[in-house]
């Protein structure tokens, strides 16, 4: 399995952007987003495959600029094949929704933007 900290890493290569880890700190950029492990699927009782979720939360002082960098993430994402997150090899990872979900805005009148997906691995199947 591949730790957040992984994770993070992964999706900030994958797009640029300001990411933390779980939630925003109360001292973080205004256009930022946040990465966090959100449960997923049962493991299988009969084989060593694994279907766990996550969630990006994208903000941002315009509207426009959270769903752009929310598009992005969720084309980068949605059908992916065949890559790592960390040490961990990918089968595949697809978006829980069909576009990026608005989540209205924060307290400080920043937009804010939900893409979900759910990875798909054989647990103990690290990169060739």
């Amino acid at each position: 399995m591949f730790t957040i900290a992984e994770l993070k890493s992964n999706v900030e290569a994958t797009v640029p952007y300001t990411y933390y880890i779980n939630e925003f700190p109360a001292t973080g950029a205004d256009n930022s987003a946040y990465v966090r492990i959100t449960g997923g699927f049962a493991p299988s009782q009969w084989t060593p495959q694994l279907r766990p979720s996550f969630q990006v939360v994208v903000r941002a002082k315009t509207t426009a600029q959270a769903e752009t960098v929310a598009l992005a993430i969720w084309n980068a994402y949605h059908q992916r094949r065949a890559f790592n997150i960390g040490s961990q090899r990918i089968v595949a990872t697809f978006a829980d929704q069909p576009i990026p979900l608005y989540l209205g805005v924060d307290d400080n009148k920043r937009a804010l933007y939900s893409v979900n997906f759910t990875a798909r691995f054989l647990n103990g199947v690290s990169r060739p």
